[in-house]
C-alpha cells in the first residue's frame, strides 16, 4: 500500500470519538477490512499502516458519535494560539503514542484537532479503498466566517466555485469546503467535518453496513467524486463510503510519493 506524505495543514489522521469502541471497531473492521487493536485507545491498521483510530468514554449526554479530522503541524504551539486568536477554542491537549493531539472548535463550535506527530514520519495511508480518500467541511453557523477561519489557520490557498470552495497546494485540491448555510434541515447545527473513506464497491458496502447494525442515510449516488453512499454506524457516527478503484501492483507508488498526487 502507499503511504502519502502529507505537508502542514493537511488532514493527517482521523479518530472516531464514540460511546461504544468495541461495537465501532468491530462494524469498521468488517466494513473496511481494518484491523484493530488496542483497549481503551484502539488504532485502526490496513496492510499493516494505521488508519484511524478509537477513542471510547464518551459521557457528555448532548454529544453524539462522530468522526473528528486531524490536520498535520509541526508547531502545535503555534496552531493552538491561532485558534484562539480566531475565535476558536482548544478544548484537549493529549500526548499519545503518534505524537501530541489537541482537540479544537471553530467559531461556530465544530470539532476538529491538530496533531503534531512524535518523530519526522509524516506519512499518511490514503486514496484507496479501506483508507480516507477525501475531507470536506460542510458550514452550516457562520459558515463564511468559519472557512476564513481554517484557511487563515492553516495557510491553505483556497478556490471557490458555486458555493464549494477548494483547499490546494500547488494547484492540487487536497479538501473540500461546503457552505450549506441555506440548508434549514441542518441550520441549527454547529457545521461538521466529514470523512470519505474508500470502498470497491459502493453498493456492496451500503448493503454490508446494514447487514452489521448500520444504516443507510442518503444514497448510493454519482457525485463528482464517483458513487458514494452516507451512512450511520451502529452508534449514529456518520461516514460518507466513496467508490474508488484498488491499484494494481504495477500501479503501487512509493512511500516517498507526495499527497499533491492523488
Amino acid at each position: 500500500m502507499p503511504a502519502f506524505e502529507a505537508l502542514p495543514g493537511m488532514p493527517y489522521w482521523q479518530d472516531l470519538a464514540t460511546v461504544d469502541t468495541t461495537k465501532s471497531a468491530y462494524f469498521y473492521s468488517k466494513l473496511l477490512g481494518w484491523e484493530v487493536e488496542g483497549d481503551l485507545y484502539r488504532m485502526a491498521r490496513t496492510q499493516g499502516l494505521p488508519v484511524a483510530g478509537f477513542i471510547g468514554g464518551l459521557d457528555d449526554p448532548t454529544m453524539s458519535d462522530a468522526w473528528v479530522t486531524y490536520f498535520f503541524t509541526r508547531d502545535v504551539e503555534g496552531v493552538k494560539r491561532g485558534v484562539v486568536t480566531r475565535g476558536g477554542e482548544v478544548l484537549a491537549t493529549a500526548e499519545v503514542s503518534l505524537g501530541t493531539m489537541v482537540l479544537c472548535a471553530d467559531p461556530a463550535g465544530a470539532i476538529f484537532g491538530v496533531i503534531e506527530p512524535a518523530g519526522e514520519d509524516q506519512f499518511v495511508a490514503a486514496g484507496e479503498p479501506g483508507t480516507p480518500v477525501w475531507h470536506e467541511y460542510v458550514a452550516l453557523d457562520r459558515a463564511r466566517e468559519c472557512i476564513d477561519f481554517y484557511a487563515e489557520l492553516f495557510d491553505w490557498e483556497v478556490t471557490h466555485s458555486q458555493g464549494y470552495y477548494l483547499a490546494t497546494a500547488e494547484g492540487a485540491p487536497f479538501l473540500g469546503l461546503r457552505d450549506d448555510s441555506g440548508n434549514a434541515d441542518v441550520a441549527a447545527l454547529a457545521g461538521f467535518w466529514e470523512t470519505y473513506f474508500g470502498v470497491e464497491d459502493v453498493a456492496r458496502a451500503a448493503r454490508r453496513a446494514q447487514e452489521l447494525g448500520g444504516e443507510v442515510v442518503h444514497g448510493p449516488e454519482d457525485s463528482p467524486f464517483g458513487p458514494l453512499v452516507l451512512v450511520a454506524d451502529p452508534t449514529g457516527a456518520t461516514v460518507t463510503l466513496c467508490e474508488v478503484e484498488a491499484p494494481a501492483p504495477e500501479e503501487l507508488l512509493s512511500e516517498s510519493d507526495s499527497v499533491l498526487g492523488l
